[in-house]
Parts: structure tokens; C-alpha cells; sequence
């Protein structure tokens, strides 16, 4: 009666022991495909990797490697070295590790805010205060030792001291007025400069307006700023042609801007559309030899894809930022080509949680420079949203943003615009290589059709006909549109902050160069 039960023991002994068996052939079987792989192709005698022309065969399965550019062509096989001792092993793109974004750190509260000190009659108080909207008390200077009088033995040193006391009088007077002037309220409110407004002057023009005109209730339009800001990605539609606009786009918030994403645009295997060479309109290409693009890598996410759709953009974002950086209050800025957005809105945006969802720009309509002005005058432009805002509401699509003709609140008027849409503000040259590709590759919704001129008046699209629509103010295959012509010294938001601190770098937007006197449009900046 017992042997039965022990031939069911040994039965199950033995199949646990060939279970370990197979075990060991797999994982003998593993280590050896590991190790022993063919050199011939990779390494030297001495071990050294040597490059690897044509494409690289692997006898291992006929599995193909996908081959690696480098920057001067050539082609090199990514590999990684085996934890044992010999040669290498090549690595698959496809499993390599994910190279994630580093997001900066967000700025201290301190670089845009100031504690200002009273006494209300009890007791020491102090506030914070917009340092950009607030006039501070001036620092009372230390008082100086006199110097004794000193014998003058002509009429010209008699001169000179009467009229050097006069001068520090009128001094001190300058610098007791400024003191008046600069002086904390009674009540310890905040002392705003022209254009801003709020019990911290942290709220611009352009922002109290909009308040006003969407016709929130007061209590909600003040709110204490956050210690910590919300990151803001901006999200940018644009080409390499229109580079000079993309300068200022990036440049005018570079300061409150977390990361500028800007996507390639891949056209295909071939390279070139339309004879059209691929480093005409890619941006990847001129990353590393283009100034203000270099100096601002650490803020750049360059994505690649074929329609730069504003869906694959943000998935392709959040791809390769960590999830530790990105956080649902963040702000997602997006806009088309040719868009630059207001920077004290968007700084504002980044403080305060008071401001609703979405809003929109209603951007200063310009064509081929700021010296000339759309008939339509505005333009309805990009989108500020939180991304679970983004992502709830609007399916993670932000293009879903620009549909939205009556935002809850719209951000610019008539006269106080939100930003700027300069269309065409290139070189003469720029401009037909844009229109080239647009008209070659019309790829989304969103791109603008090309205009070709009138046969009866021109019969090439070239530089110099671009050049005569630029000092008439005409408009293509539109000659009835007359553009109005700007001051550059009397309009208060004739183009941005940072064009007007570089203006020398963009005189080709600033200044009509080709006005002629039979056109009447010649700038009086010609004459000062």
C-alpha cells in the first residue's frame, strides 16, 4: 500500500529538478548569445570600436541596426560595452534609454517682488509689492562730512563756488521731491507706475481692461501672488523661414517662459519639396549655429513630426519632460506662426490663479513690418490654458484652444493690444521662400494659402515685387487693400519690448527700407 505513495514523491522530485534543469540550459543559453557575438564588423584586434560604413549587419538572427548620424555626416553604430571583459555590443534605438528634459527651476518670488515697510499708527507692518509696477521709497543717502571753507584768490573761483552750492541745493531739492514722490501710502498700499494697477501693482494694463470688459466682479479681479510660480510651456507653430519672427516670439519671454516646444516639421524621406532644400524650413538643422537658439538650449523641447499637430505636440512634450515637472495648474501657451505674445500678461498668468479659462489675444495686426497695419487693425490670436484644463476639457488637443471665437476672457482691445501678429515680417527673399513652401506643402488647417501676384502686372513671384508691395503698403493679389503706415515715435505699443531694445538687429521690420518718395510713405525716422 505504500509504494504508491512513494513513486507520486519521486515523481514530483523529479519534475521539480528537470524544471531547475531547464531553467539553467535558458539562462546558459542567454548569457551565451550575450557574450558571444561576431566582432568582425565592430571591433579591432585591440578591441577599439572603428566606424562602420554602408549599413551594419548583425549575424545575430539577421537582425538590422538602424544607423546613428553624427553631426559631420558620417554614420556610427551605437553600441554599449558588456559588463564582462571584451569587446562591444550594438544597441537598438528602439531600446535605448529616454533622454527626458530638464525643466529649470521655477525663479524666487523675490527677483519680481519687494516687501515694503510702514507703521500704521501701532505697530511695524509691510506688504509685497510688484517690483516692475511699484515706485520704491529712494534709500536716504548718508550724510557727508562738510569741508571747510576754502580762500579764493580770483573772481573765476568766486564764480564757480556760488554756482556749485546753487547746484547741490537744487539737488537736494530734486532728490526731496523724488523721496515725496516715491513714498508709501498712508495705508501701506503699493505706489503703481502709469499702466498698473491692483493692491500690489502686479497687474498690467492690458489685464485690468480685460477684467473690466468680461465683467468679473471685483472681488475676483485682486489676488495675492503665489511664493512659487506656475511653470509655462509655450508651444510654437513655426518654420526656420520665418526665424527672425521665431527671435521674437522667444526672446520677448524668455524670462517667464519654462520651455519654448517647437516641432520640425518632417516632409518625407527625400529631403526636398519641390526642389525646395530641406534645411530651408527645418529648425533642427540650425539649432546649434543659429545665436539666440544656442544660448537658450536649456529652454528649447525640439519634437519631430510629420503635421506638428498641437495634439501630437503636447503628447510628444509630455514624452519627454518627466512627469515630476509638468503639474496641472502649469500653463500651456499656444500660438500659430508669426504670433508674439504680451509679456506682462503672460508673467501675470504665472503669479496669480484669479484669471479664468481659456483665454485668448487680440494681437495688433501688422504686415511686413510694424510700420504698416492691417484695415482689420486686430486679430484674434493664440490661447493661455492650464493643462488639466487642456486635458480635461478639451480632449489634450490644444488646437481645440484657437477655435474658440468668444473666450471667457480676451486679453487686448482696440487701443491696449496682447500681443502682435506681424505676417510677412521677413526679408523680401524670406517671404517668397514662405510662400514657395506653403503653397508647396500645405499640410494643416491652419496654414495660411499662397497669393500669387496678378499676371497683367507681374509674372514672377520674386524679391523685387515683394519689395514694391512693401514701400507702397499694397497686399497680394489684393491691390484695392491699402495698409496703413504706423509712427514709430507716437504709438505706444508699436512692436515689442524686445524689438524696441534691438531695434538695430530688426530695422528691416522696423523701418520701412523700401519707401520711395513717389509713394508719399517715406518714414520721417528718415528725417530725425
Amino acid at each position: 500500500m505504500q509504494h504508491p505513495k512513494v513513486d507520486v514523491k519521486l515523481f514530483l522530485w523529479g519534475l521539480f529538478l528537470l524544471q531547475i534543469f531547464l531553467i539553467s540550459v535558458f539562462l546558459a543559453f542567454g548569457s551565451l548569445l550575450a557574450s558571444n557575438i561576431h566582432q568582425d564588423d565592430l571591433t579591432t584586434a585591440g578591441g577599439s570600436t572603428q566606424a562602420v560604413s554602408g549599413k551594419a549587419k548583425s549575424p545575430w538572427f539577421n537582425v538590422k541596426f538602424i544607423l546613428e548620424p553624427t553631426s559631420d555626416g558620417a554614420e556610427l553604430v551605437t553600441t554599449v560595452r558588456p559588463p564582462g571583459p571584451g569587446g562591444t555590443r550594438m544597441r537598438h534605438p528602439r531600446f535605448r534609454p529616454l533622454q527626458l528634459k530638464a525643466v529649470p527651476k521655477p525663479d524666487n518670488y523675490t527677483k519680481y517682488y519687494r516687501w515694503i515697510y510702514y507703521h500704521d499708527g501701532y505697530r511695524e507692518q509691510r506688504r509685497l509689492c510688484f517690483i516692475e509696477g511699484t515706485h520704491f521709497p529712494v534709500a536716504a543717502k548718508p550724510a557727508t562730512k562738510p569741508q571747510p571753507p576754502t580762500t579764493t584768490t580770483n573772481e573765476t573761483d568766486v564764480d564757480a563756488g556760488g554756482a556749485g552750492e546753487e547746484l547741490a541745493v537744487g539737488e537736494r531739492r530734486m532728490e526731496e521731491s523724488e523721496d515725496e514722490d516715491n513714498e508709501v501710502n498712508p495705508d501701506g498700499r503699493c505706489r503703481c507706475k502709469a499702466e498698473w494697477h491692483g493692491p500690489d501693482c502686479g497687474q498690467p494694463e492690458v489685464l485690468w481692461r480685460a477684467f473690466i470688459a468680461s465683467r468679473i466682479p471685483p472681488r475676483n479681479q485682486t489676488a495675492a501672488p503665489r511664493k512659487i510660480p506656475k511653470g509655462v510651456f509655450y508651444v510654437i507653430d513655426t518654420t526656420f523661414i520665418s526665424v527672425e519672427v521665431l527671435e521674437m516670439q522667444m526672446m520677448e519671454l524668455v524670462d517667464v517662459v519654462s520651455m519654448f516646444v517647437l516641432c520640425d516639421r518632417q516632409l518625407g524621406e527625400g529631403g526636398a519639396v519641390g526642389g525646395m532644400k530641406k534645411d530651408a524650413y527645418s529648425i533642427g538643422d540650425h539649432l546649434k549655429s543659429t545665436d539666440f537658439l544656442r544660448e537658450n538650449l536649456a529652454r528649447i523641447l525640439l519634437v519631430e513630426d510629420v503635421t506638428c499637430s498641437g495634439r501630437n505636440v503636447l503628447r510628444k512634450m509630455r514624452k519627454f519632460i518627466g512627469r515630476g515637472d509638468l503639474h496641472g495648474e502649469d500653463v500651456l501657451l499656444y500660438s500659430r506662426t508669426d504670433e508674439i505674445l504680451n509679456r506682462r500678461a503672460v508673467n501675470y498668468f504665472r503669479w496669480y490663479d484669479n484669471w479664468p479659462q481659456p483665454v485668448r489675444f487680440r494681437l495688433k495686426y501688422n504686415v511686413f513690418g510694424f510700420f504698416w497695419q492691417h484695415p482689420a487693425s486686430t486679430l484674434i490670436g493664440g490661447a493661455a490654458c492650464q493643462l488639466s484644463t487642456v486635458d480635461e476639457v478639451y480632449r489634450s488637443d490644444p488646437e481645440r484652444l484657437l477655435r474658440i471665437e468668444k473666450p471667457v476672457m480676451l486679453i487686448g482691445d482696440l487701443n491696449h493690444y496682447g500681443g502682435w501678429y506681424c505676417r510677412h515680417c521677413y526679408q523680401p527673399i524670406d517671404i517668397v521662400k514662405y510662400l514657395e513652401f506653403i503653397a508647396l506643402v500645405n499640410t494643416t488647417e491652419s496654414s495660411p494659402s499662397a497669393v500669387l501676384p496678378d499676371p497683367k502686372k507681374a509674372t514672377v513671384m520674386d524679391a523685387e515685387y515683394v519689395q514694391n508691395l512693401i514701400a507702397s503698403g499694397r497686399y497680394f493679389g489684393d491691390e484695392a487693400l491699402t495698409l496703413s503706415k504706423l509712427q514709430r515715435h507716437v504709438d505706444k505699443y508699436y512692436a515689442p519690448e524686445y524689438v524696441r531694445k534691438n531695434s538695430w538687429r530688426f530695422d528691416n521690420v522696423v523701418i520701412n527700407l523700401f519707401a520711395r518718395w513717389e509713394d508719399s510713405v517715406i518714414d520721417d525716422e528718415y528725417f530725425s
